[in-house]
């Protein structure tokens, strides 16, 4: 299938799927305008198309119809009824929300997703003054799309977890040549560019920037964030931690963390060997209690929990978060009810949502042991998209 073609049957999956979460009389209308200035995220999901002017997207159960300016209409996607207009929009939006018998209107504003907080404010002003009531047109009564955008990014169709999957399995495929050919002395900083030649060769992009991606540290005295890598040098017995993750063509990504030590011709440190087991152990736990319809912040209790009780400190943010067109895909949140979460781990886990499962300790006088997978929700065990890190991996 042509690079095109694929991605738009998975925008065409979504628009679909949106429409199936629509209750009668219910239109859900994204609002967009010079959107390679400011993208809207719902935009990108559904239709996938960058406009110029004033521009609005309606989805109701049965339609779809775009309303965009002359010079952007031949770059909607098929499966849209595509209105161009020259001068004013107005007359013909009136229209087709009186058509499409809208007694409802969502938007996508909300306090706690950015994700679906697309419309600004002053756009959002505009929409409401072009649906004022009057004689052709009844009161609309206004709402917030983030239940429904929400689900609809988090909950993947079959054609989604297999462009996850092909990112997962690229960036295990790069940390597998850098594994091979890592080198004593080879910095942070080098790590990085080996990766991210991988990724200009073979056509991708590091998850979440050049700059930023991957997160790499070396042995006890880099810790880890979220900072590009430093000058910290590999040597014998030393820790190498890899936050990393490639995004294709698609625009779905990945999102993985592997640790890996440099042989010095002893056996692995106890404490080290120990720190890794408690880490897979707690994330074992959280695995077990990704279950559909069991709160985020349960299953971020699960893994805590078993990490606690084995004898290290928490981790200091969410156990998981959901993924695929952004590493950080809205929706429920696998986190503790820390106010800074506010409500995103108050909600249900479902099936077919795609999370990240990541935790780590600091092991003193080694480094950083960070492990991260990828899953799928489904009715039972979760299904690993990454090739699980059973065991500390050797360089070289």
């Amino acid at each position: 299938m042509a690079p095109n073609t694929a991605v738009n049957a998975l925008q065409d999956g979504k628009r679909r799927q949106a429409q199936a979460l629509l209750g009668s009389g219910e239109v859900w209308l994204i609002a967009a305008r010079e959107s390679g200035v400011r993208p809207e995220p719902a935009l990108t999901l559904v239709a996938g198309v960058d406009v110029t002017w004033d521009s609005l997207f309606l989805l109701t159960r049965t339609e779809a119809v775009a309303i965009v300016g002359r010079f952007d209409a031949d770059a909607v996607p098929p499966g849209w009824t595509v209105h161009g207009y020259d001068a004013d929009l107005r007359a013909l939006l009136r229209a087709e929300v009186t058509r499409l018998g809208a007694r409802r209107v969502l938007l996508n504003i909300s306090e706690d997703d950015p994700l679906c907080d697309g419309l600004t404010a002053g756009l959002e002003r505009r929409v409401r003054g072009w649906l004022a009531s009057g004689d052709d047109l009844p009161a609309l009564e206004w709402d917030s799309a983030a239940p429904l955008l929400g689900q609809l990014r988090s909950v993947k169709t079959p054609g989604e977890h297999a462009a996850i999957r092909g990112a997962v399995d690229l960036a295990e495929a790069h940390l597998r040549e850098m594994a091979a050919a890592a080198r004593p002395g080879w910095t942070e900083r080098d790590v990085a560019a080996f990766l991210h030649g991988l990724c200009r060769r073979d056509g991708a992009e590091p998850s979440w920037g050049w700059d930023a991606c991957p997160n790499v540290h070396i042995g006890p005295d880099s810790r880890p964030s979220h900072a590009p890598p430093g000058d910290h040098a590999l040597r014998p017995g030393a820790l190498l931690h890899i936050d990393y993750g490639v995004r294709l063509a698609h625009g779905y990504c990945s999102d993985i963390q592997r640790v890996y030590r440099l042989p010095d011709g002893t056996p692995v440190p106890g404490e080290v060997q120990a720190a890794f087991r408690a880490c897979w152990q707690a994330i074992q736990a959280g695995a077990d209690a990704l279950r559909p319809g069991t709160p985020g912040h349960a299953v971020d209790a699960a893994a805590r929990a078993a990490l606690v009780a084995a004898g290290y400190p928490e981790y200091q943010h969410a156990l998981g978060h959901g993924l695929g067109r952004a590493t950080h895909d809205g929706g429920t949140l696998l986190g503790p009810r820390w106010p800074r979460y506010g409500q995103t781990v108050e909600g249900p886990v479902r099936e077919d949502e795609v999370y990240t499962l990541e935790l780590g300790v600091m092991v003193p006088g080694h480094g950083f042991i960070g492990l991260e997978e990828d899953v799928v929700v489904r009715d039972g065990p979760p299904q690993w998209l990454s090739d699980r890190q059973d065991d500390l991996k050797t360089l070289g």
